[in-house]
């Protein structure tokens, strides 16, 4: 995808390099006003001449500003290109490394914003120059060779000044800017659990780790801008003593009558003209790194799209579920969470995933929808592989309400209906009432309409659960996955919820439930029994449930609820079931 958008962006980049042609044309005004003051005004002492020549140098002035003022805009245009072209494609490589657990999730969308700065800087001009101070060093030769030689020793002493600070600020810069990412990371993930980090007393201890990582940031960075300014610094001496250096040289010919007076400000102004691309690229060192680094992050990060392109749409699905053999890795690491787990649900039937903590229910219920992809095996809806489903298709047929339920800054209506543009507000009551949250909706200040902050800040953890399960059952799916969905219900959500199943059922569609708790496995027909990531026993609910009853006979023992209480599933152990 990069590859592709330079080689789009190839055309105007040329252009713009044709302008700063004409551009640097425009540099020998000066030198050639210089030497004409000299060597004919002066000498004739004509005012008119002077006038004249003043009026054209103005008229060149305005036209040099008219196209520097065009070259900046058309940078800062190609600059929205890339920003275009490339910004869809680094969320989704955002998107997919937040998935896989792989670095900072937002560093693509980040080196995009750095390239288009980049491009809308002084950056890209001054390296449009550059293939200039061959010729300007040319022409000094040109006004005498001993001007060229000291404008050429010059340049090699302050081009030797760029290289060095390149060697030496290099690392500390791109470690400064890992280290800085992750320091922002571990910001954004403190503010958003800052009510656990309050209410456990944490927050000395997350700010003093965030503090730790900020302070290492800012001493590469320390040592990057030291460095810098230091050979800046000696820079801007070589430059004026180069400056004075071609005036005393200049002035010795001049003395001696080899060249004319004009010729001494001539020179000093093009040797100024050919050292000043290196001058301003030292300058801009930070900028050209971070660039650059962006650069080759991106060209990683965003991988060529396969040739095989978008999966094809598939008919919407109306066979059983089956999972053949399908093992699963975790996306941070080598572990094998799932491994060769096999079993099938047909259409109207309720499967319970059931299991000690740590037994793959969590990473089953991932595997189902596509969070994560098998290493080994294949999940088929209707005989067809997930996988081979458009993303957007494979939306419309899935339901799926994770373990901690996460929405988003918005109304309501927008969460129930995932934020869907052309979702109807018929669509958005009838997936709420298949939830049954209609009522619990209307009961909110504003109805659907109501407001729920980020991450649904201003609801409880039931009502959070309750909305996610709308939004799972949005647009009628064909196979619905809940991990826990009555974690944090009372007993009028584990009400609605056990209607919301029985309509599911009666709709034909395919459920898949994580539980712990007893009361949902009175609902289910089918129960799946995991043990360190196999499906150990797989049956029907009137067969695996006598099995879990009996001491000794599974992995759990299961107790009815006691009066006033909920009921729990109790391991042989002494530990409990809990999420996984």
């Amino acid at each position: 995808m990069l590859s592709q958008t330079v080689r789009k962006l190839t055309p105007a980049f040329a252009s713009l390099f044709g302008l700063s042609f004409v551009l640097n044309l425009f540099v020998f005004v000066s030198p050639l006003y210089t030497m004409q003051i000299y060597d004919r005004v002066l000498t004739s002492r004509n005012s008119t001449t002077l006038v004249m020549l003043s009026l054209i140098v103005l008229a060149l002035f305005a036209a040099y500003a008219a196209l520097e003022h065009f070259r900046s805009r058309a940078l800062v245009q190609l600059g929205l290109c890339v920003d275009k072209a490339l910004s869809e494609p680094a969320f989704e490589a955002a998107f997919h490394g937040a998935l896989d657990a792989k670095g900072s999730a937002t560093l693509p969308v980040r080196d995009v914003e750095t390239l288009r700065a980049t491009l809308s800087g002084n950056l890209v001009p001054t390296l449009m120059d550059a293939p200039w101070i061959p010729i300007y060093l040319a022409l000094c030769f040109v006004l005498h060779p001993a001007i060229g030689a000291v404008a050429t020793l010059g340049a090699a002493a302050i081009l030797g000044v760029a290289l060095l600070n390149e060697r030496i600020t290099k690392g500390a810069l791109i470690r400064a800017s890992e280290i800085g990412h992750g320091a922002s990371e571990r910001l954004t993930a403190s503010l958003r659990n800052a009510e656990v980090i309050k209410a456990l007393g944490m927050g000395k201890a997350v700010r003093g780790e965030w503090q730790r990582r900020h302070d290492r940031a800012l001493a590469y960075h320390t040592v990057a801008a030291d460095w810098g300014g230091t050979l800046l610094a000696a820079t801007k001496l070589l430059r004026l003593a180069l400056q004075c250096a071609v005036l005393g040289v200049g002035a010795y010919l001049a003395i001696h009558q080899n060249i004319a007076a004009g010729v001494i400000f001539a020179a000093s102004l093009i040797m100024g003209r050919a050292l000043a691309p290196i001058e301003g690229a030292v300058g801009q060192w930070k900028s050209f790194v971070s660039a650059r680094s962006a650069f080759q992050r991106l060209g990683t990060a965003l991988k060529a799209p396969s040739e095989d392109g978008e999966p094809m749409s598939l008919p919407h699905p109306a066979g059983s579920l089956r999972v053949e053999g399908l093992s699963v890795r975790s996306p941070s690491g080598n572990a094998l969470l799932l491994h060769n787990v096999s079993f099938e649900v047909e259409p109207g039937e309720i499967a319970a995933v059931v299991g000690l903590t740590g037994s793959g229910k969590s990473s089953l219920a991932r595997a189902l929808v596509g969070v994560w992809q098998p290493v080994q095996g294949v999940v088929r809806l209707d005989g067809n592989d997930i996988r081979h489903f458009p993303d957007e298709q494979r939306g419309r047929i899935l339901g799926y309400l994770p373990q901690d339920v996460e929405l988003f800054a918005g109304s309501v209506r927008d969460n129930v209906t995932r934020f869907d543009p052309d979702a109807t507000d018929e669509a958005a009551v009838a997936a709420a009432t298949a939830a049954s949250a209609h009522e619990l909706i209307q009961g909110f200040p504003d109805g659907y309409a109501t407001q729920i902050g980020e991450g649904g800040a201003t609801l409880s953890g039931g009502q959070r659960q309750r909305i996610g399960l709308a939004r799972a059952l949005y647009g009628q799916p064909a196979l619905v996955v809940l991990d826990e969905p009555n974690a944090n219900l009372d007993m009028d959500g584990d009400a609605a919820l056990a209607r919301a199943l029985a309509g599911l059922r009666d709709a034909g569609a395919i459920v898949v439930v994580v539980t712990h708790r007893p009361q949902l496995l009175s609902q289910v027909d089918k129960i799946i029994l995991m043990q360190k990531g196999q499906a150990v026993r797989v049956g029907g609910r009137d067969e695996i449930l006598p099995v879990l009853l009996q001491p000794g006979g599974g992995a759990a023992r299961i107790q009815p609820p006691q009066r006033g209480q909920t009921g729990q599933v109790e391991p042989l152990s002494a530990a409990r079931w809990a999420r996984r």
